[in-house]
């Protein structure tokens, strides 16, 4: 039996413009993925992904020497599955028979990278860069991979197409007053990828995110760290033409808020640690700093 382990994410800063270039702060969460093999001698790869709550949300059996699917639950996840063995296979020549069971710690609605971990957990059964998985099957930046292999918040950038993460000390004095709230809904960084990638940008758009990225970093008041977050709001408001989330929905809100990701769903980052009124507005799913943010390699493959 081999185990494997990989962290989810939240993009911090950054957002569509680390398509681009930009210089980006994420933080893997403690919240992840794991999947168990077992290989076995019959001609078959059989597949069940259980959700946070143990239970099994999707199963599959692949024909093992050639991929075909033979049975499954849901199309859409099938085929996407079938495309990352497929790409493993033709990456390394190696074909694969056995139980894969994969467990998710997080609900697959909170877009914490159910699919980039899912995608780094085959790229260590397979042994093979999770990267050259990611760029042939997904049009994302790759930061969320960079999330599944560190411990500790990043920055990560494309350079000449190429992701570099670094890892960064981004602990703030202040981290007590953040908050993670979700949304009670999923966006789809797929089309909101497409989408993005019809817009004009320029350099000086792509300058301007990487430096709030720096400003944030090193922000060592609350009252610096909230500026960022407007200018780095208003920035991404104008480049999409979406209205920023505080403005939509929390305009009377004191502290300052910030869409995390694809813009319209998912989790929000708020500041001022003021629970109550985002649990009276209907948003119960909230996490401070400490709870979320992963600091330390606490799991590792086996």
């Amino acid at each position: 039996m081999k185990k494997f382990y990989s962290n989810g994410k939240l993009l911090i800063t950054g957002e569509y413009l680390v398509l681009d270039g930009a210089l980006s702060l994420a933080v893997p969460c403690k919240f992840g993925q794991s999947l168990i093999y077992e290989e076995h001698t019959e001609s078959t790869i059989n597949w069940q992904s259980f959700n946070s709550k143990g239970e099994v949300w999707f199963e599959t059996t692949f024909n093992s020497e050639n991929l075909e699917i033979l049975e499954f639950s849901d199309s859409n996840t099938v085929n996407w599955i079938r495309k990352i063995l497929k790409t493993c296979y033709q990456i390394t020549k190696k074909k694969i028979k056995g139980t894969i069971s994969c467990h998710l710690e997080f609900p697959n609605n909170w877009g914490l990278g159910s699919s980039s971990t899912l995608l780094n957990n085959i790229a260590q059964l397979y042994q093979i860069n999770p990267y050259e998985i990611h760029f042939s099957t997904t049009n994302g930046s790759g930061y969320d991979i960079a999330c599944t292999l560190h411990h500790s918040p990043i920055t990560y950038q494309l350079v000449n197409d190429k992701p570099i993460s670094k890892p960064v000390n981004w602990s703030p004095n202040f981290k007590n007053e953040i908050l993670f709230i979700f949304l009670n809904k999923k966006q789809k960084s797929y089309s909101e990828i497409n989408r993005f990638n019809e817009l004009n940008k320029n350099s000086k758009l792509i300058e301007d995110i990487s430096k709030i990225t720096c400003n944030i970093i090193d922000s060592s008041s609350l009252d610096d760290f909230e500026n960022q977050i407007s200018i780095h709001e208003s920035i991404i408001s104008s480049q999409l033409g979406i209205t920023p989330v505080k403005q939509k929905y929390f305009s009377e809100f004191e502290g300052s808020i910030k869409s995390l990701g694809a813009w319209g769903g998912d989790f929000i980052m708020a500041t001022r640690n003021n629970k109550n009124y985002f649990i009276e507005k209907g948003f119960k799913t909230i996490f401070e700093f400490e709870e979320m943010v992963k600091t330390s390699n606490l799991k590792i493959a086996s």
